[in-house]
């Protein structure tokens, strides 16, 4: 039998209709169904569906991919587009490291010509500065209040 054969049987039956209560029966399961499926929230791992004998039972991790791929759903190709260059930022991070701290570490102490250089270099410093004096910033302030008696005829003419 061909398929146009069996097309044109076919659409030569009557169709038979459906009894009123499974249509009802199918459609309020199909909204329940999606209604669980859509829900943003869920309260716990178990869910019953109401008027039905059946548990269903969804995981932390099924309950995680299914509000990731609610949320990621929109644009796909976007999400994926930018994890790929994050993972090529993270990846250019590691290999351009600058190797200086490692060089830095394995250098030898200076000599203690080097080290007699610099205090003699610091004394003289100190020499053309001068005596340290406390400068106007390091010194401490007066934290005693001031009378306030003086501004009253300012603020009054």
């Amino acid at each position: 039998m061909k398929p146009d054969e069996f097309e044109q049987k076919l659409a030569r039956q009557p169709m038979k209709s459906i009894p009123a209560e499974w249509r009802t029966e199918i459609l309020a399961a199909a909204h329940e169904a999606q209604a669980i499926r859509h829900s943003p929230f869920q309260q716990s791992d178990v869910r019953l569906i109401h008027h039905s004998p059946f548990v269903i039972r969804h995981s932390w991790l099924s309950t995680l991919n299914q509000q990731l791929s609610t949320l990621f759903w929109p644009h796909p190709r976007a999400w994926a587009g930018l994890a790929a260059v994050w993972i090529a930022v993270v990846a250019l991070h590691f290999s351009l490291r600058d190797p200086a701290p490692v060089l830095s570490a394995k250098a030898p102490p200076p000599s203690p010509e080097a080290v007699a250089e610099l205090r003699q270099q610091q004394r003289m410093l100190a020499e053309l500065i001068g005596p340290a004096e406390l400068r106007l910033a390091d010194r401490q302030r007066d934290s005693s209040p001031k009378p306030r008696s003086e501004w009253v005829p300012i603020l009054a003419a």
